[in-house]
């Protein structure tokens, strides 16, 4: 679908470069920041669901940051990424560590500066499908139909993290092929990371050398932890006890 002659663009600023979006599509990316600035690229789709998907890739396409794909919360100590692959879950995931308590910063890319490794936070709204509001909770709105997916804003999921920070863990998670499969997060050695976090760069061929160096610097400075699960809220209270997170529901039943 195209934007309809004399519709108003705005321009969000997102990744470290800037993407012109229609303004009411815009309004449902309310944790995007507006700027000023002249966009690198437009992005004409009326629906948000496709705008959502081509604003991702443009400022993939656009950041002088390496961006790898992989879901990014927030805990005590710093960030914790999670690098995406096939079959994991990673925006489900990602939203049931939100509502245990870690802060929302991407489910789609961790944006990582090459020099300093401080990480952009990517605040989009989440793609959700139906089966996936029975295990978030009944306060996040009304489920979409079956088949389909709605965007929710982070915030009714619970925190946004601030702007920055640097990666202190880093979680190669995969799910088990069983419903009622235990949860196990388990000490990995930091060179299983390089891999899985190299291997699913988005833009690493812009700088090959400065971003091997940059996801070197990173595992260096993280601890990796392996992990199994069946059901991503259960993977999300083992992580929120091994990292000292604790949900608002948790802490007002203490």
């Amino acid at each position: 679908m195209t934007t309809r002659p004399g519709a108003r663009m705005m321009t969000l600023g997102v990744l470290g470069t800037t993407v012109a979006v229609r303004a009411d599509v815009a309004s449902e990316f309310a944790e995007l920041p507006p700027t000023e600035a002249p966009p690198a690229a437009t992005v004409p789709a009326e629906s948000p669901p496709v705008a959502l998907a081509e604003l991702t890739r443009l400022a993939v396409e656009h950041s002088p940051l390496l961006c790898i794909h992989a879901g990014v919360v927030s805990g005590p100590d710093g960030l914790i990424a999670i690098p995406g692959q096939s079959g994991l879950g990673k925006t489900t995931l990602v939203a049931a560590l939100v509502r245990a308590g870690f802060g929302y910063v991407s489910d789609e890319a961790l944006a990582v500066d090459r020099t300093s490794g401080q990480v952009t936070a990517f605040a989009r709204p989440l793609a959700l499908a139906a089966d996936v509001w029975t295990l978030l909770g009944p306060d996040i709105g009304a489920a979409p139909p079956d088949g389909t997916e709605r965007l929710v804003a982070p915030t009714l999921l619970g925190r946004v993290a601030p702007d920055g920070g640097v990666v202190r863990d880093i979680v190669l998670a995969e799910r088990g092929r069983r419903d009622d499969e235990a949860v196990r997060v388990e000490p990995s050695p930091r060179g299983d990371a390089l891999p899985a976090l190299l291997g699913r760069a988005f833009n690493h061929y812009r700088d090959p050398e400065g971003s091997f160096r940059a996801v070197v610097g990173m595992v260096r400075e993280a601890r990796v932890w392996r992990a199994s699960y069946a059901q991503a809220p259960e993977l999300a209270e083992r992580l929120g006890e091994l990292l000292g997170v604790h949900s608002a529901a948790a802490t007002e039943a203490r």
